[in-house]
């Protein structure tokens, strides 16, 4: 179990697909009531350039809202963080502050242990729960290695992970 780098658009997939239709929906009707409506119903409206701008600013940020609040929901429960609590929290919490909270206190994203299924923290080196080895080590020093690695760095010893990584024997 190695920390991986991830990508916005691997992010941005956690996304409830009804929230991204609502956000460009709600971005199409500030569009519709700057740029149709308002001209209609207000006689000294202002030029077409700034209802633009407001209506595409506006929108966006709309949008954006939108969206962040659909990951914090999804990424708070793959984080197994209280789901709806945060959702409310990023939500009732002003100017962005609920979404900042979020973004600093957040725990680890959490991986299942490949014997038991067991959720647990990256970084853990076996499983709480089986104590089964989740990350290679080098059967000489004991040091943490990568999976493709063919000596130990830090020993110099020959690594053979054809077997399957068990805990260390006492």
């Amino acid at each position: 179990m190695t920390q991986q780098k991830s990508t916005f658009l691997e992010e941005f997939r956690i996304v409830p697909r009804l929230l991204i239709w609502l956000a460009a929906f709600c971005w199409a009707v500030l569009l519709v009531a700057f740029l149709v409506l308002i001209p209609r119903y207000v006689p000294e409206s202002p030029p077409f350039a700034f209802r633009l701008a407001v209506a595409t600013v506006g929108g966006a940020v709309l949008s954006a809202y939108l969206c962040l609040i659909g990951y914090v929901n999804q990424d708070a429960k793959r984080r197994d963080m209280g789901q709806a609590l945060w959702t409310f929290l990023v939500i009732l919490i002003p100017y962005c502050f609920g979404f900042l909270a979020y973004f600093v206190l957040r725990k680890p994203i959490l991986e299942n242990c490949l014997k038991c299924g067991t959720p647990v923290q990256r970084g853990f080196r076996y499983c709480p729960k089986c104590g089964s080895g989740l990350t290679p080590t080098c059967p000489q020093c004991g040091q943490a290695v990568q999976h493709d690695y063919v000596c130990c760095p830090y020993c110099g010893k020959s690594l053979n992970f054809s077997q399957p990584i068990s805990a260390p024997t006492a």
